[in-house]
């Protein structure tokens, strides 16, 4: 069961549990269940049971798709509320023959953690930079080498405990056990990222429904994580307080007709929308809608664009700004407007696989694809006595006969069921 893994994003807006599997270095989608979440505001757990009722609705939901029973998952916590620290660890090999092993690795990477801690944070993560092995640098794994002396430089990933503490509390509520907490934007990166563009310098735009996480890459590790309250939400709050109708209609309008900037507009168009008192309609110009978004929009660039500057330079990016998450993905034109307002290389970033070709998938699958890379694996049942490669491709041969139609199938189900 080692090659299953369950992923849990517990977002602003919407809980997202995703179960999939690495076969053969293929990476497969099993199940995925989304439910609307409000216990959490700006990336933090306000209220465990409304949290708690959204995560068993979207566990549900993936349970049935992938008919496996869920035990434990990975979840996230988002990039802006931790802080890393760059530390060191060394240690002596301990073979007679000085060839380093993975208990080696183990123990230097320990060592790396021996460090003091804020009080009221922990560490809930460790990540690897480099491996020194007798003054030797750049070494990515050091197995097999032989040394006498091991070093790790290592950033240490720190969060409050009270964070970290809810966000455990409202899985376990759940009925689930948390096998690890990852930073979002690490995992996010696996499936958004390429290597290449996390080597030259690459700022990563996580914009969800409440919070915008801003999370910078360097030589392949992420260096620095910051998140800004604001979202894909306040735009639409801005749409409804301004025209005065629902919530509801604003964020349909947003999805159908929002566009990044007025200069997109070619014909203003006029629709019809019920007033909030019941009576009636009110005629709305998609001209205004367009301006009241490019208006928000505006004040985000800007936002993003200064806490990059406080840390780097936009012209050192290389490899420019990716941007990701639900905030912002049905609005047209956002690359464009992006592109001119940083005069970087700009580009959306989502997940290529079936059922979850969406930003909003982002986290959950990105959580996925990274622990399975660390051949991390979490606790699961099957429902049924059926065999096993029903769910995953057990050869090559099957994989184009069983996996491909059983994967559709299931999709389909899932539709019809939840939507």
């Amino acid at each position: 069961m080692g090659n299953i893994v369950v992923s849990l994003d517990i977002g602003s807006s919407k809980v997202c549990v995703l179960i999939a599997e690495m076969n053969k270095k293929q990476f497969n989608i099993l199940g995925v269940g989304t439910s609307e979440c409000k216990g959490v505001k700006k990336g933090i757990i306000v209220d465990i049971d409304t949290t708690v009722e959204a995560i068993i609705n979207a566990v549900k939901q993936a349970e049935q798709m992938a008919n496996i029973q869920v035990k434990s998952v990975y979840v996230n916590i988002a990039g802006g509320y931790t802080n890393i620290y760059k530390n060191k660890g060394v240690i002596a090999v301990s073979r007679e023959d000085r060839e380093i092993t993975s208990e080696d690795v183990k123990r230097v990477i320990q060592a790396a953690k021996v460090v003091a801690v804020p009080a009221g944070r922990e560490i809930i993560d460790i990540i690897p930079e480099q491996f020194i092995v007798d003054g030797y640098s750049d070494i990515k794994d050091p197995v097999g080498m032989v040394g006498v002396r091991l070093e790790v430089d290592a950033n240490l990933i720190i969060a409050s405990c009270t964070t970290v503490q809810n966000i455990i509390r409202s899985v376990q509520k759940a009925g689930l056990t948390v096998d690890g907490i990852i930073v979002e934007p690490i995992g996010t990166s696996s499936v958004i990222l390429n290597e290449d563009e996390k080597e030259l310098g690459v700022a990563l735009i996580d914009v969800g429904a409440e919070t915008t996480d801003i999370s910078i890459f360097r030589k392949g590790s992420l260096t620095y994580t910051k998140v800004i309250p604001v979202g894909g939400n306040h735009i639409t709050n801005d749409i409804s307080i301004i025209l005065k109708i629902s919530s509801a209609d604003a964020e349909k309008i947003k999805r159908q007709y929002g566009v990044a900037s007025p200069n997109m507009i070619k014909n203003d168009e006029v629709i019809k929308i019920n007033n909030l008192a019941g009576k009636g309609q009110k005629e709305i110009h998609i001209m205004e809608v367009a301006e009241i978004i490019d208006a928000r929009l505006s004040e985000m660039m800007y936002l993003i664009k200064n806490e990059i500057d406080n840390n780097e330079t936009l012209s050192s990016l290389a490899a420019g700004i990716v941007i990701t998450g639900g905030g912002l993905f049905n609005i047209k034109g956002i690359q464009d407007v992006a592109q001119s307002y940083f005069d970087v290389p700009v580009r959306f970033g989502y997940p290529n696989y079936i059922g979850v070709a969406s930003p909003v998938y982002a986290a959950a699958v990105g959580i996925a694809m990274y622990e399975l890379k660390q051949k991390r694996g979490s606790s699961i049942d099957y429902k049924s006595a059926q065999p096993q490669r029903e769910i995953a491709v057990t050869n090559e041969e099957d994989e184009e006969d069983i996996e491909k139609p059983s994967f559709i199938t299931k999709i389909k189900e899932f539709f019809a069921d939840f939507f």
